[in-house]
């Protein structure tokens, strides 16, 4: 099985493009600022349950999920720069491959 530097760089610089897509991942911060006022309205959390007896539980749910969903995506941002990086590496190395 051979080497195929060409196709390796090929597919590097495409996966580079996927990756730059990745970091752009944004955009989120309705999300954020969703969970920041579900975190001011639990502070009286009488008063949620004067409205409905779920809310608090249902707040609580969802800002765990919404703080779940927004890490995530920090993550990949972060895998995004990283894998981005290397595969950049890797480029470098086989460009001394003739």
């Amino acid at each position: 099985m051979a080497l195929e530097v060409k196709k390796i760089q090929s597919l590097s610089a495409q996966s580079i493009e996927d990756l730059k897509v990745i970091e752009k991942i944004g955009g989120l911060e309705h999300l954020a600022q969703l969970s920041d006022e579900l975190k001011k309205a639990m502070a009286d959390e009488e008063q949620l349950r004067a409205v409905s007896p779920m809310l608090p539980p249902y707040f609580a749910e969802l800002r765990k999920n919404l703080g779940f969903l927004l890490g995530t995506a920090k993550s990949l941002q972060t895998h995004g720069v990283n894998r981005t990086k290397d595969i950049e590496g890797l480029l470098d190395q086989l460009s001394h491959i003739k």
